[in-house]
């Protein structure tokens, strides 16, 4: 029954295509060929790549291995492979670094070879497929429009000693002191409170402004921003496999990130239109008036556009804030779980910053305080997404790592 079946398929392609039967055999047996060809380019392993673990199966690569705890998993395949070793994520190879030696020689001592970003469409779709900075792939742009926001940014503070944000930071904790004070020891929830002061901090120098507290403008569009950030880390098996953004139920995070995404932008390009209605071309304020300007005088970076400065401005907003305000909450909330830990904090703040705030050159005296955040960054990420790739062919230990590939 099954041969009388596939004869009649192979009749009916053949009337559709009108071809005779010694052709449609050609075409049958050069369509298994390409096929075969395609399936041999995507699946061939690179030449002395870092090793497999067990567990890959076609198409889908590692992720039914890797589970619903993927940390725990490369933790004993760390143990069985060594501090390097390939995952294989759908149809794509993530080289994972492990151990202090590994990961500061490759990000580190040669972070130029491993600077360039992978694609990442839930990322990319957000951020304007590499017009911004985060997601820029390595090249001579990227660099221009890199070295110009580095630079800008130390302009407008983000550096140790005079002329710092150190200032703005120690107003907005004393201004989140205030706020806990109102509760006079009831219970509420600091979210918020500590999402504005770190917004705040961007907003300075990004925007020339701060917010107040009760904003509900504000308040909007920081959940928002939350919201698609959120949205991204979920949202990582459409980046592996952007088919799955048509299919309804599984495309959830790709339609949130669609219905938030464009709060931001207005409230961005707002900001832009104000910022060009006031624009002091001697004295520019903020990393908005810088951008106006480059854009006028095209000096520094070529090609810059008006899609750039917004996506730019964006990236400043949302993983400025989001990254800072989450390492924070995080860090209270451990604490908050760990109240021995916290005496010991407070113990060191009090020895060494006394009753007021501290400033950065208390830090070197705070070796515990310090580690309490350190273990917090190791424990929570601030991002569930690698954005390093390579940017040339590169030797890591034995092994040699492909131009553009993913590592984590």
């Amino acid at each position: 029954m099954a041969t009388a079946v596939f004869g009649s398929i192979t009749e009916s392609v053949q009337e559709i295509l009108q071809i005779s039967g010694a052709t449609f055999q050609s075409f049958l047996v050069f369509s298994i060929a390409l096929t075969f060809l395609i399936a041999f380019i995507l699946l061939k392993r690179p030449r002395n790549l870092p090793p497999y673990p067990a567990g890959r199966v076609p198409v889908l690569g590692h992720l039914l291995a890797l589970g619903r705890k993927p940390y725990l998993k490369l933790t004993a395949w760390r143990r069985q492979y060594g501090d390097v070793f390939t995952v294989r994520m759908g149809m794509e190879d993530v080289v994972v670094l492990n151990g202090y030696t590994a990961v500061k020689d490759a990000l580190v001592d040669r972070s130029e070879l491993f600077a360039s970003r992978p694609p990442n469409y839930m990322f990319d779709s957000t951020v304007g497929f590499g017009k911004d900075i985060v997601t820029g792939r390595w090249g001579s742009l990227f660099k221009q429009r890199r070295r110009f926001v580095v630079r800008t940014l130390k302009n407008l503070g983000m550096k140790v000693g005079p002329g710092s944000i150190e200032e703005n930071i120690r107003n907005e904790a004393s201004c989140v002191q205030d706020r806990i004070a109102d509760y006079e020891g009831k219970p509420f929830d600091i979210f918020h409170y500590v999402t504005v002061a770190v917004a705040n901090v961007i907003c300075s120098m990004t925007f020339g402004k701060r917010y107040d507290y009760e904003d509900e403008k504000f308040r909007e569009v920081s959940q928002a921003s939350a919201t698609v950030l959120a949205e991204i880390g979920a949202g990582q098996l459409i980046s592996i496999f952007p088919f799955l953004r048509f299919v309804p139920g599984v495309n959830r995070a790709c339609l949130n990130v669609s219905e938030h995404l464009p709060k931001i932008h207005k409230f961005v390009k707002e900001e832009i239109d104000r910022h060009r209605g006031n624009l002091d071309r001697e004295n520019p304020r903020d990393f908005l008036d810088f951008c106006l300007l480059e854009l006028e005088q095209r000096g520094k970076v070529d090609g810059l556009t008006k899609e750039n400065v917004l996506y730019m401005a964006q990236d400043l907003f949302m993983a400025g804030t989001e990254t800072s305000a989450n390492t924070l909450r995080w860090s209270l909330l451990y604490l908050t779980l760990n109240p021995d830990i916290q005496k010991k904090a407070q113990e060191e703040l009090d020895a060494v910053v006394g009753d007021s705030l501290p400033a950065l050159p208390h830090r070197s005296r705070l070796p515990y305080v310090n580690a309490c955040l350190m273990e917090t960054m190791r424990i929570r990420t601030p991002g569930p997404i690698p954005l390093h790739a390579t940017t040339q062919e590169v030797n890591v230990r034995e092994y040699t790592i492909p131009e553009g590939t993913r590592v984590s």
